[in-house]
Order: structure tokens, then C-alpha cells, then sequence
């Protein structure tokens, strides 16, 4: 083999990567357990279990059923400090909701805080004596402040206004029956009512567990807005005495909290403190409830970046610390693979949101802050104030304001940039210049950023993700190559994307009916012809779809089906294809409807008509097929769902197609959607970048044909990366400009080098 053997670092294999199912049969709502080294806190999403409704508990759901009863009002009854009401209160073990009392104890000028009459741990807890969801006056006053003097007016200024809710359209009644029970003067209208609970979710029953290591510090959940018809935030109570305040005490060397911490199995202890912690959780969330009003179906990244935003306009969080420095944000930091392996790193996509699943999260939300934090250090304030109220969603929203503002790049070259500026960043300001690129370009005043190119969380997934990036190192920890010893690069990028196999099932015994119990984990065996089934869980998109003719006179569609859906949210459909898989009608049947929630995702409106809630029983679905006579189309069979309540799925048996029997009892012949007509990448990018010596950076942007093909030679590579450079890297993209891609896509880099340094086969 000798000196003249090439050496290959490989990116060659491709897995699609989804969004974490939840357990069958988990009652909970989406949400992951992860939290940073740095935080104990539960990510719980934008809109608490994206906004749907959870089940009410005893007397609420009562009353919910009831609705408010047209009758005599008082006036509207302003509550004072010690007050007490009863509000809504969240079980997330349960995944419902009941009421609650609880005392008023401050009003501001824009807020009420409420704090739960009972906050106490489960008996025997050891935190109750510790006294660790004890508040004080003090403490409430001082959150009032922070409020109405630093986050709302600089959010209002930045973001938006909420409107006044007077509790004059709620939903439920008063505990005593009463519909003026929530309403209020104009007064306080306008005050965000703040519930301080101990709310009820792993850590309150258990911290031991995996779950409970970390806890729900805040929420927003717009349907307590929606019932009671004010705006309403939820705080956690425990530890408010370490978790509150710029300088709170430091107890984590106390015996007494050494103790209750190593009795529990909580590994990350009790007493320490935390600045500001809920203060930035309630920026953080408070950028929900507005942008809920401003728009709703704002895009995960969008939404959550902004939010992460708000706690640095609020000043509680210094993005421009390097990320070795302990007090570096945990969020921008395991993007940039600085946190233990387990966090991620920097292989994550922008736009994708939980693509490396659940346990990754807290990169994607990395990505997204660092991301905004790139745009404000660009364009200023105002720009970040036109993207929270533009109502195009991701990267449509983002092209709009960037054209409104007279940028000249456009959003891809925008999030090209930014990749580039997290690699780069820390390098250019030590040498003040970029050799091949613009300072300007890849340089943000907002942050300090370099990849960890050592930790394999940057690449080592199959593919790259779509709107993000392999951060590839040129060789191996401890033979790293330097441009010196580089003699050709070469990049091969997919043209198509992986086909989806087919994840439908044949069901020998699937249930005789759906009932109100029926869900993801309680389907029940029946005792009819096995049928072709979907599954079940969240975030699916599961197709079965084979060609038919259909006859010259035309003729009907006609299928047994049973399916069990969330309502308005989830669907079952059936769809016909004349143009080989590339576009898809769904068809019209006796149970269809267009009809869906207003939050229902995207993916999921663009098929309606569609089949959806409770079937109850099998039902005949027929579907006139006179528009496809004699005419061979394709005919499919497909569920989709969102995030969050998971029910039982979709059953089809005794298919018949104009007189022509389909098998249900085998899946020989189906195909998936992406089998037929696989997906066409868009585009891909590579940058490579080039550091010397920590300081002196380099870019180039590779060449790429229509083919998806690149290559440079090593002298060349020396030119525009340096001669001398010791970090070499490639950004590898798959650009997807309109986000629909759920995939990672397959590539090949391929290093040819005069010395050997070991061989990848893929990732």
C-alpha cells in the first residue's frame, strides 16, 4: 500500500431520523426528561402539550361538561392581596387537569402572582423539611419587580402585548357554579395571572428516577387561557429560596441538604444557587404566550430561539462567554459539543426540530438560540421584532423579514453563514480576519463560539441533517490531518433520499370495535379477519400504496375500516396518485371531513379530507373512482399524526377496487410512498474552513455540480484553506429550503492523503 495509498474519511450510510415516540399507552404529553449538567429543568415545549386539551379530573370535567350557564352577574369583583381562589392546576404523571386553590399574595402593575395553598412534597418527603417550597413576601415582591420592571417592558418593546382577558368568555364556571367567577374590571385585565404550584410530575413523586432527576420549573399551556379566558402562566414553588434573586445562598454543603439529596438518589443535589433561574424560565415562557397570539403555528425553531433570546434581552443569560467557561449557557453549549457525549453536539439540523430524538434536545434548542443570537448581533433589535410578529412560519417568515430589512443574503445563505460562525467565530476574533471569507459574515458580536471537533456528537450520525450540518474534522483524534497532508478531497452527495420501509402490520386479531378507553397501549384482540394496520404513536407518516387499474366504465372503492385518532388532530386516509407517487389526492368517503383544529400540523392539513376521531365500529368506506377511468393510478392508505396524545391507529380490510379484491391479509405488494417515488434531495452545501494554529482562519466554499459531486485537489485546498492549517473541516449540509424534509440524506467525503491514518466506512 505504501505512501501512495489513499486514506478515506467516509460519511456514507443513511438511517431516517425521527422525532421520539412515546411509549404505547403513556398518558403523559410530549416532553423530554433531558436536562443539561448545568440545569435540572424538564423540556416541555413552546405551548404545553401543544396546546390540546388534557382530561379534567372529577369536578372540573363537571363543569367543563356543564360550560357556563347564562344567568344573573354580579359586578366584577377584583381580588386583593390574600384572596383566595381556586385556579387550574397540571397532574403531568396523569397528563390531566383539576382545580386548585390558591392565596394571592402581590399584584403589580402587569401581574398577579397566586401561589397554591398547597405546595408540600408527598409525607415523608425529606424537601418538606428542609422547607424547600416555602415563599416569602419578600420573594414574591421581588419577582413582581423583575416583571414589570425589566421583563415586560423590554419584551413588550421587543416582542408584543398580550391582549386584556377579562375572564368575561371563560369557559368553566366558578367551584360555586358562578360564571362571573374569573371576570374582572379593566384593571386587571391585563395583569399575566401566575400560578406558583409544586406541579405534579416526576421529580414531585419520585426524584430518584430517571424521570424525576429533573422537574417542570414553568409552563405556559394555552388552554388554561382558553378556559378561563385569562392569561395565565405557571411557575414551579420548589426551592424559590435558591432559585429566585441575583445572589441567591448556597446551602448544596449543608449536612441537612447533603442528607434529603442522598436519601432521594438525586444526583445533582439540593441547596445550590441558581440566579434568576425561574425569572428566566418566566421570560423564557412568557415569549410563548405572546408569540400564541401573534402566531400560533410559529415553527418550533422559531418559537423556541426566540424564547431563548428573551432571556438574553432580559439580561439573565451572557451568550459571549467561551464555552469552557462554567457559566457558558448549557443550551449553545451542547450544540457546540462542549457537554458530555450523551447531549449531542453539533450535528443537528436548525430547522428540524428534536431530529436527533429526545435525548438531543437541548442541541436543537442550542441551535436555535445560538442561531437568533447570530441574527440580533446582525440586524439589530427591530429585526428580532419583526420575526416574533411575521406570520409566515421558519424559514418563509425569515426570508420575508430579511427582506424587509434589505438583507442581501437569503435565509439558506443566512443559515449557512451562521454554521460557518459557530465553527469560526472564536478563531477570526483572536486574528481579526478571515482569509477566503468576510469577517462580517461569519463573526457575531453576540457570541464566542468554536465547534469540539473531537466530540463524535459533531458527525456521527448516518447522513447529514437537512438545514444543519456534519461538523467533520479531517482524520481522527490524535491523526488529524493538516492541509499538508491532504492530496485530494472529494464530496458525493444523495440525489434521493432513503425510502421509508413499510411500517404498516398485518393485525391477525384486530379489535371488533374502538371504545373511549381504546389507545396506543389498549388495543384490545377481537375476533374478526385479520386487516392491514397502521400502528400507532406520535409524529408518524406510515403509507401502504400499490398500483390498481381501474376499470373503463369506472367504478367504486370500497374498504372495511376501523380507526381510533385524536380528534381534528390525527387522520386516516385514502389516496389515488396519477403521476406515479409524485402528488396525492385523498378521496372523499361517507365518514371524511375536512374539518381540523387550527393548530393541527401542517403535513397533516395539506391531505384533507381525511378519516378522523372514533370510529366506534367497522364501518364500509366507499369512494367514487369515476375521475380514474381506465386509467392505472396508484391507490394508498395512510395515517399521520402529531406530537403529544397517541391513540389507537388505522385498520383496512376487505379492499375492493371496482370489482377487484386487494389483499388485507398480507402485506406482499404494498409499497411506502418514498418506495414508489423517493424524495429528491434539494441541495447540498459544503464548506470546508481551516484554522492555524487556534487563531488564523480560513473558508472556502466547494464546488458542487448538478450531480452532486465536488472535488478539489490538495495544492489547491492549500491555497484557499492555508498551507500551514491544523484544523481542517468540512460543514456538510443537505439544504432543504422548505423544511418538509424529515430525513438525514446520504453522502460520501472522501480524503486521499500520503499517509495512512485509518479508514471510516460511514456514520
Amino acid at each position: 500500500m505504501g505512501a501512495a495509498t489513499a486514506a478515506a474519511v467516509t460519511a456514507a450510510l443513511i438511517a431516517p431520523v425521527n422525532s421520539a415516540t412515546a411509549e404505547p399507552g403513556t398518558a403523559r404529553p410530549a416532553g423530554s426528561s433531558v436536562a443539561s449538567p448545568g440545569s435540572d429543568h424538564r423540556v416541555v415545549g413552546a405551548d404545553y402539550n401543544n396546546g390540546k386539551a388534557l382530561p379534567a379530573r372529577s369536578g372540573l370535567a363537571k363543569a367543563l361538561d356543564r360550560g357556563v350557564q347564562p344567568g344573573a352577574k354580579r359586578a366584577p369583583h377584583d381580588p386583593v392581596v390574600g384572596d383566595t381562589r381556586s385556579w387550574l392546576a397540571l397532574d403531568d404523571t396523569t397528563g390531566s387537569i383539576g382545580r386548585k386553590d390558591y392565596v394571592l399574595r402581590g399584584i403589580g402593575d402587569h401581574i398577579q402572582v397566586w401561589v397554591a395553598v398547597d405546595t408540600k412534597f408527598p409525607d415523608g418527603d425529606c424537601r418538606n423539611d428542609l422547607g424547600m417550597t416555602d415563599i416569602t413576601d419578600g420573594q414574591v415582591a421581588s419577582f413582581i419587580t423583575e416583571f414589570d420592571d425589566n421583563i415586560f417592558p423590554k419584551e413588550s418593546a421587543s416582542f408584543s402585548v398580550p391582549p386584556s382577558l377579562s375572564g368575561t368568555d371563560n369557559l368553566i364556571p366558578g367551584p360555586d357554579g358562578s360564571a362571573d367567577y374569573y371576570e374582572v374590571s379593566a384593571d386587571q385585565a391585563d395583569d399575566i395571572v401566575t400560578l406558583v404550584d409544586n406541579v405534579k410530575d416526576a421529580n414531585f413523586y419520585d426524584p430518584s428516577t430517571p424521570d424525576g432527576q429533573t422537574f417542570i420549573a414553568g409552563f405556559f399551556y394555552s388552554t388554561f387561557n382558553q378556559y378561563l379566558d385569562r392569561n395565565i402562566m405557571t411557575i414551579d414553588a420548589n426551592d424559590w429560596l435558591h432559585r429566585t434573586g441575583a445572589n441567591p445562598p448556597d446551602d448544596s454543603a449543608d449536612p441537612a441538604y447533603l442528607a434529603c439529596a442522598q436519601s432521594q438518589g438525586y444526583d445533582r443535589g439540593y441547596g445550590a444557587p441558581r440566579p434568576r433561574d425561574y425569572e428566566g424560565t418566566f421570560a423564557h415562557e412568557y415569549q410563548h404566550l405572546l408569540e400564541s397570539y401573534v402566531d400560533a403555528d410559529e415553527s418550533s425553531w422559531v418559537n423556541e430561539g426566540l424564547s431563548d433570546y428573551a432571556q438574553s434581552l432580559v439580561g439573565y443569560v451572557d451568550t459571549t462567554l467561551p464555552p469552557t467557561d462554567p457559566d457558558a449557557d448549557s443550551h449553545i453549549g451542547c450544540f457546540q459539543g462542549y457537554l458530555p457525549e450523551s447531549y449531542g453536539g453539533a450535528e443537528n439540523s436548525l430547522t428540524l426540530w428534536q431530529d436527533q430524538g429526545g435525548p438531543e434536545v437541548l442541541c436543537d434548542y442550542g441551535a436555535a438560540y445560538s442561531f437568533m443570537m447570530y441574527l440580533y448581533s446582525h440586524y439589530g433589535e427591530d429585526f428580532m421584532s419583526a420575526l416574533h410578529t411575521q406570520p409566515a412560519n421558519g424559514l418563509a417568515g425569515l426570508t420575508k423579514v430579511l427582506k424587509q430589512f434589505h438583507a442581501t443574503e437569503t435565509a439558506q445563505q443566512t443559515v449557512h453563514d451562521w454554521m460557518t460562525t459557530m465553527a469560526l467565530d472564536a478563531a477570526i476574533d483572536k486574528s481579526g480576519r478571515v482569509k477566503g471569507g468576510s469577517k462580517k459574515d461569519f463573526t457575531s458580536s453576540a457570541l464566542n463560539s468554536s465547534i469540539k471537533w473531537a466530540n463524535p456528537q459533531s458527525y456521527s450520525s448516518p447522513g447529514a441533517p437537512p438545514n444543519g450540518a456534519d461538523f467533520v474534522r479531517l482524520g481522527k483524534p490524535g491523526h488529524w490531518l493538516t492541509t499538508k497532508k491532504i492530496d485530494r478531497l472529494r464530496f458525493t452527495g444523495a440525489t434521493t433520499l432513503a425510502p421509508t420501509p413499510v411500517e404498516w402490520t398485518v393485525d391477525s386479531t384486530p379489535p371488533d370495535a374502538t371504545t373511549e378507553d381504546t389507545n396506543c397501549g389498549a388495543v384490545e384482540d377481537g375476533t374478526g379477519a385479520p386487516a392491514l394496520y397502521s400502528g400507532c404513536g406520535e409524529n408518524l407518516d406510515r403509507s401502504i400504496v400499490r398500483p390498481v387499474t381501474v376499470p373503463a366504465a369506472g367504478g367504486t372503492l370500497s374498504f372495511q375500516a376501523l380507526w381510533d385518532t385524536e380528534e381534528l388532530w390525527d387522520y386516516a386516509f385514502v389516496q389515488v396518485s396519477t403521476d406515479g407517487g409524485k402528488t396525492w389526492k385523498s378521496l372523499a368517503t361517507e365518514d371524511t371531513t375536512s374539518d381540523h383544529d387550527p393548530g393541527a400540523v401542517s403535513n397533516v392539513v395539506a391531505e384533507l379530507p381525511g378519516l378522523t376521531g372514533d370510529s366506534g365500529e367497522w364501518k364500509t368506506e366507499t369512494a367514487d373512482l369515476s375521475a380514474y377511468a381506465g386509467k392505472k393510478v396508484l391507490l394508498g392508505f395512510r395515517y399521520i399524526t402529531d406530537s403529544g396524545v397517541n391513540e389507537g391507529g388505522f385498520w383496512v380490510r376487505d379492499i375492493d377496487v371496482a370489482g377487484t379484491s386487494l389483499p388485507s391479509g398480507s402485506l406482499g405488494g404494498w409499497k411506502t410512498i418514498t418506495q414508489v417515488h423517493p424524495v429528491q434531495v434539494p441541495a447540498w452545501t459544503v464548506q470546508l474552513v481551516g484554522i492555524t494554529d487556534g487563531k488564523v482562519a480560513w473558508y472556502h466554499d466547494l464546488a458542487i455540480d448538478k450531480s452532486f459531486k465536488g472535488s478539489i485537489s490538495g495544492k489547491q485546498l492549500r491555497k484557499v484553506i492555508g498551507p500551514n492549517a491544523t484544523t481542517v473541516a468540512a460543514l456538510v449540509t443537505m439544504d432543504d429550503p422548505s423544511e418538509t424534509v424529515t430525513q438525514y440524506g446520504k453522502y460520501s467525503l472522501t480524503v486521499k492523503a500520503p499517509v495512512v491514518f485509518g479508514n471510516k466506512a460511514g456514520r
